[in-house]
């Protein structure tokens, strides 16, 4: 009776042994699991910090345009200037190999037809600024400025898009509101705003 409860108690252990391994394993996998999706969860939270902080800069960008003086803005050389100095959350992007481009260009006013297609353009490279297409658009009452921003990010290139119209008198009734722009059946009526 010794012998075959031995054997008995030696076959349990063996068992045993065999459960903790698959249980350590599956523990382990569980484990490798976790960890994998806290490394992705990482990488997610800071793509979108990176996307929050490229449309931060494009939106500083255009408050300092809407700050400026209409000369420094509606001409390409002086917007060259303005645009030297980093924008203030540029240092979250830094060596992220960013690229600003604006777009100057006159907006299609409703119901008028367009006379002038002027426009111009700049680049900012590692904080430097070329003029790609010059022009001097001052006599203009409005001004479409398009903004792109491009970094590198790991092996993907991000890209983040700004459009806004911006008026020498600003937003005022005189402004965009008085204009055709803004009143298309006040202007085609000759009429000015109440």
């Amino acid at each position: 009776m010794l012998s075959a409860t031995s054997r008995k108690s030696a076959s349990e252990c063996g068992v045993t042994i065999v459960e903790v391994l698959a249980a350590a394993l599956l523990i382990f996998f569980g484990l490798g699991a976790i960890f994998a999706m806290n490394t992705q969860s990482l990488e997610i939270l800071r793509s979108t910090r990176l996307l929050a902080n490229g449309s931060q800069i494009l939106q500083e960008r255009m408050e300092s345009l809407r700050s400026h003086p209409w000369p420094e803005v509606a001409n390409a050389q002086a917007l060259a200037q303005l645009y030297a100095t980093p924008a203030p959350s540029e240092v979250e992007l830094s060596g992220a190999q960013l690229v600003e481009l604006v777009n100057v260009s006159i907006p299609d006013t409703p119901g008028v037809p367009k006379k002038d297609n002027s426009a111009f353009s700049l680049r900012r490279k590692n904080g430097v600024v070329q003029v790609v297409l010059p022009g001097d658009l001052t006599a203009q009452p409005l001004l479409l400025v398009e903004m792109t921003l491009t970094w590198q990010e790991r092996d993907q290139t991000k890209q983040r898009q700004l459009r806004t119209i911006i008026g020498r008198t600003g937003l005022t009734r005189c402004g965009i509101f008085g204009s055709a722009f803004g009143r298309p059946e006040l202007a085609n009526a000759g009429n000015s705003p109440p």
